[in-house]
């Protein structure tokens, strides 16, 4: 793996540097230029556009047209798995090899795994060593790795968990699920659960997507929202999404933070907590993030920009200066925590796919993720650079484990990550009723510290390198028969 300095000047051309304020105010209260036909596209109306093209290309069966259009969504998603896979398939349809087999080997590279060999696509790249060699090796990917082990399970009748906390003090552990708004707590270091707080105990409580523990204040913090999957009471003039604060030891509610009403189109997720009681939220809808101050009535806007997709996990640095933010799409961003106005797109090594981020953790100047949305899903530590604004190498910790069943979130304790090795999304439909047995849901244990750097790949390269010249020497003497 390559592994470079990171410093604030390489990120010149990165930093967003916007006033949060401006970039948070809805469409409508947009400077009017924008809506003038002179303004570039915005990364949202670019996506729409190139699928559009892509589908029609693809309805048309115009293989050129269809690789262009994903050319350009490739570079709007540079992660997006499936952009890439479909740049191999079809460049190699083209006969454009070169470009099939760059594809294929950035993605051996960044340690995804596909089954080349039930894909009719690739068909004229089969002829070539290249591809014996490359699709061993991503095969290998797929196989199962790491030493995460198995610390409790949640039976299926708590039907989808999707949030953790820990309140090291007590060695309590919580569990928050969507389909029932429960919040369980473990009793005997996870050998059975029960129920601390639930929709009938808690006014406004419904699904649970994110948790923190404020041992200090004794608080634990519950991010709530109404979605289709809730099978509680859902009252039209009730938070559609809100912050809770709980007493840590009852459960009982000391105050409610509503970020929306009826039909607001807001959804809180993953929360963190600085040392001095801050709050930030970050909202999977709109998206944006929220602070809650400690002293504050309500929770305030606070980082926001047009181009965000998805956002997913949160982390704090040991100082509190810097939030990472998980965005499903477009990878990690990092924040000025302090209440400055910039961020910058978190610097990676070609060999990192970032996409599909849930679970995001800070762990002594690394940072832990959960990737769900890849294949092989998969958990990574990255070690940042000093002044923490990128990655300067990455160690492999689990892959593709039989447990493995969209792993989402976790919290850690120590170096020690607790997190849900499994999810029920996939296994419910809209309205939250199991479309086929509901699997209990184990909670998966792994010491991140024993993860080892991976070493430069320019080794792996000058070996895919050489059995690429000797292919093309191969096939250049046999054309001389």
């Amino acid at each position: 793996m390559r592994k470079f300095a990171v410093s604030v000047m390489l990120f010149a051309g990165l930093v967003l540097a916007f006033p949060a304020a401006a970039q948070l105010l809805p469409e409508a209260q947009q400077p009017a230029a924008r809506a003038e036909s002179s303004q570039p596209l915005s990364q949202q109306q670019q996506m729409g556009l190139w699928i559009g093209k892509a589908a029609q290309a693809w309805q048309d069966k115009d293989t050129e047209n269809w690789v262009a259009a994903t050319e350009k969504l490739h570079e709007l998603r540079p992660f997006n798995q499936d952009f890439m896979r479909h740049l191999v398939e079809g460049n190699a349809e083209l006969g454009h090899l070169d470009k099939a087999f760059e594809m294929m080997l950035s993605m051996q590279q960044q340690g995804l795994t596909v089954d080349w060999d039930s894909i009719d696509a690739v068909e004229p790249l089969r002829e070539h060593r290249l591809y014996d060699y490359l699709n061993d090796l991503m095969t290998q990917a797929g196989q199962p790795f790491g030493n995460a082990e198995t610390w409790s399970t949640l039976p299926a009748e708590h039907a989808m968990p999707e949030a953790l906390a820990l309140d090291a003090g007590s060695g309590r552990m919580f569990a928050g699920t969507v389909q029932q708004g429960l919040i369980l707590v473990s009793d005997d270091d996870g050998k059975s659960w029960k129920r601390f707080a639930s929709p009938e105990t808690v006014d406004g409580l419904t699904s649970v997507f994110g948790m923190a523990v404020d041992a200090e204040r004794d608080h634990l913090w519950v991010a709530t929202g109404k979605v289709g999957q809730f099978q509680g009471k859902k009252e039209d003039d009730a938070a559609n999404s809100a912050l809770l604060r709980l007493d840590l030891k009852s459960g009982k509610l000391q105050k409610s933070y509503p970020v929306s009403v009826g039909s607001g189109r807001n959804l809180l997720g993953s929360l963190v907590v600085t040392a001095d009681g801050r709050v930030f939220a970050a909202d999977t809808q709109s998206p944006v993030i929220y602070r809650l101050d400690p002293d504050a009535d309500e929770v305030a806007l606070y980082f926001g920009h047009p181009n965000l997709t998805s956002l997913r996990g949160m982390a704090l640095n040991a100082d509190d200066s810097l939030l990472y933010v998980s965005d499903y799409e477009l990878g990690i961003m990092v924040i000025d925590a302090t209440g400055g106005q910039q961020a910058w797109q978190l610097a990676i090594p070609d060999e990192l796919n970032a996409g599909g981020i849930d679970g995001l953790f800070w762990w002594d100047n690394h940072l832990v993720v959960i990737q769900n949305a890849i294949a092989p899903q998969r958990l990574m530590r990255l070690t940042l650079g000093r002044d923490g604004l990128g990655v300067t190498s990455i160690a492999p910790l689990a892959a593709a484990l039989e447990e493995f069943d969209t792993p989402t979130f976790g919290v850690m304790d120590g170096p020690d990550l607790y997190f849900l090795a499994a999810s029920h999304w996939q296994h419910v439909d809209g309205k939250g009723k199991p479309v086929d047995d509901l699997p209990d849901v184990p909670i998966m244990k792994v010491d991140v510290s024993e993860a080892r750097d991976q070493p430069a790949s320019e080794e792996l390269l000058e070996r895919a390198r050489q059995s690429q010249a000797a292919s093309a020497a191969a096939e250049k003497e046999g054309g001389q028969d």
